[in-house]
C-alpha cells in the first residue's frame, strides 16, 4: 500500500521511512521493527507501550498513530509526517531561540505532557529529538517507547532493580533523567516536567544544563545541581530563570508541573499572555 521514499531516521529498536500511499499521495511516517531484533534486545515491550500510549492519545501536540500492523517479521506503525524536522535539528541550525519562540514550544510541550499525565502515560523521554516540528510550525510529542502506562497522577512508578533499568537505575537520554529516575526512587509525571526544564534551558541557551563529557559526570551534575554553563545564562529575563529553577526542583513534590492540570505552571509568569484556552 505504501512506497517508500527515503530514511528518516533510525532508533534503538526500529528504523523511521518517509513513505507515500499509493491510493491517495499522502505521506505518512512508518516505524518499521524486526521482531527479531526486538526480542533479542528486550525492547518488545517497549514497542508495545508505544503502541498503547499512541492508541489512548488525540492530541494536536502528540503525533498521531493511524494504525498499526505486523508481518511475519516485523512490526508497523503508522504515524503523521511531521515534515519541519525537530527541536534537536532547529537548535543545530539556530544555536538558541529567543524566549517569545521558547514560550510558544514550552506552552505546547505543557499541553502535551498534561494531555499524557491525565490519562496516566509517563512519557520518560522528553528531549528535543522527540519533539517534532509540523507543517504548520507546531510541536509533536513523538517516541513513547519508555512510557509508563497506566499510572494514576498520585501513584510511584518503582524504577530500580528490574532489566527495565539501565545504567544509573533509569533509561532514558542521561541530559533529561531527574533525579529521583537515577537514584532509583519512586517516581511520577514529575519526571517530564524536569526533563521539560532541561529543555527550556537548553532552548535558550543551546546546551544542556548539565552537559559534560561523560554520562557519569552527567549524573553528577544532576544530583549536584551544578549547572555546567550558568553563567550564559546572564542574558535571560526573571522569569524564564524562575520557570527553569522551578521545574529543575530537586524536590518532585516541589517541581513545577506537581499541580493537577499543571496548573501552576501555567500560571508562571514566564508563560503571561498566553491563552491556554486557544492553544488546541
Amino acid at each position: 500500500d505504501f512506497e517508500v521514499l527515503k530514511l528518516i531516521s533510525s532508533g534503538a529498536y526500529g528504523k523511521v521511512y518517509l513513505c507515500r500511499k499509493h491510493t491517495t499521495g499522502d505521506m505518512y511516517a512508518i516505524k518499521i521493527m524486526r521482531k527479531r531484533d526486538l526480542l533479542y534486545k528486550n525492547m518488545t515491550s517497549q514497542a508495545m507501550a508505544e503502541r498503547d500510549a499512541l492508541i489512548h492519545t488525540d492530541n494536536p501536540f502528540i503525533i498521531k498513530l493511524f494504525y498499526s500492523f505486523a508481518s511475519h517479521r516485523h512490526l508497523y506503525m503508522v504515524t503523521e509526517y511531521a515534515n519541519g524536522g525537530d527541536l534537536y535539528s532547529l537548535l543545530q541550525n539556530l544555536g538558541r531561540l529567543g524566549e517569545d519562540h521558547a514560550r510558544q514550544y514550552a506552552a505546547e510541550i505543557i499541553l502535551a505532557l498534561d494531555y499524557c499525565h491525565e490519562r496516566g502515560i509517563i512519557h520518560r523521554d522528553v528531549k528535543p529529538d522527540n519533539l517534532l516540528i509540523a507543517a504548520n510550525g507546531h510541536i509533536k510529542l513523538t517516541d513513547f517507547g519508555l512510557s509508563n502506562i497506566g499510572i494514576s497522577r498520585d501513584q510511584r512508578h518503582h524504577g530500580g532493580g528490574s532489566g527495565e533499568n539501565s545504567e544509573a537505575g533509569g533509561k532514558g537520554t542521561p541530559d533529561y533523567l531527574a533525579p529521583e529516575v537515577l537514584l532509583c526512587e519512586p517516581y511520577g509525571p514529575e519526571v517530564d516536567w524536569w526533563a521539560l526544564g532541561v529543555v527550556v534551558f537548553e532552548l535558550l541557551v543551546g546546551v544542556p544544563p548539565f552537559h559534560a563529557s561523560t554520562p557519569v559526570e552527567i549524573f553528577e551534575n544532576i544530583l549536584s545541581g551544578n549547572i555546567a554553563d550558568e553563567e550564559e545564562d546572564d542574558g535571560l529575563s526573571a522569569a524564564a530563570k524562575d520557570l527553569i529553577k522551578g521545574l529543575l526542583h530537586p524536590d518532585a513534590s516541589q517541581r513545577l508541573g506537581s499541580r493537577p492540570g499543571a496548573a501552576d505552571l501555567k500560571a508562571h509568569p514566564f508563560f503571561a499572555g498566553i491563552d491556554w484556552d486557544k492553544m488546541f
